[in-house]
């Protein structure tokens, strides 16, 4: 395995992306620094934001915020069964349901809960609840990027990709500083090209590792970097 040195931060690590899509593929690289409105992102809060500012920052795209949730395991609730999106796409992690024996009312209690969750975020991070218009604009016959600052599993990822795909984007490309070769395998497929710097392929694997400096973002940290950021689109004046 290759020696691999620590990022900086999470927004060095988007700047870094950016730079890994130059190394592998200068043709697109070139596309999108001809033609930037052809291309936009989504970061996944709270880590992705960081990311996305350094990375759209360095290839002059805008980007928004997909406001992710995992729908928890009722007696273990750092854990989760599945995902859900702010416009309602939900992904369910079929194999590990079929092994929790969880009732049909346990499993829509969780669901609900976690609607609840995606309601609260909307109104914490200032958008419209009534969003369908804005990701078609934004979404449509354009190249996606998706950012966050790891996969571990890559469950929320996929129900990202799930919502994205709704809205008929031209290519939809994952990026992220970090991941587990089992994870970019089980996503590779869904997707049209994945930008990850440092595959590992070990069994315990923690998106920390890669990082020199992490903490958990706290949400007044993502909404101060939203309100002062030039890509955020809700800031963006054309």
């Amino acid at each position: 395995m290759k020696s691999f040195t620590k990022y900086e931060s999470r927004f060095k690590a988007g700047k870094i992306l950016a730079e890994f899509i130059h190394g592998k593929n200068k043709i697109l690289y070139n596309v999108i620094i001809e033609n930037p409105k052809d291309f936009f992102s989504y970061a996944i809060p709270n880590g992705g934001v960081p990311v996305a500012e350094g990375f759209c920052s360095t290839l002059n795209i805008n980007y928004d915020i997909i406001i992710v949730r995992k729908i928890k395991i009722p007696y273990n609730t750092e854990a989760g069964f599945g995902s859900l999106t702010s416009n309602g796409t939900i992904f369910i992690n079929k194999l590990l349901l079929n092994r929790l024996n969880l009732t049909n009312k346990a499993i829509q209690d969780s669901i609900e809960l976690t609607k609840e969750e995606i309601r609260d975020r909307i109104k914490f991070y200032k958008k419209e609840l009534n969003i369908e218009d804005f990701y078609k604009s934004n979404i449509k016959n354009k190249m996606i990027f998706i950012l966050d600052d790891g996969l571990a599993s890559g469950y929320t990822m996929l129900a990202a990709i799930n919502m994205i795909r709704k809205y008929k984007p031209k290519k939809i490309i994952i990026v992220v500083p970090t991941a587990p070769l089992r994870t970019i395998k089980r996503i590779n497929k869904e997707v049209d090209d994945i930008f990850c710097p440092n595959i590992r392929e070990i069994m315990r694997f923690a998106v920390a590792d890669a990082y020199k400096n992490w903490y958990d973002i706290p949400e007044k940290e993502v909404l101060e970097s939203l309100d002062s950021s030039k890509y955020y689109i809700l800031n963006r004046k054309e």
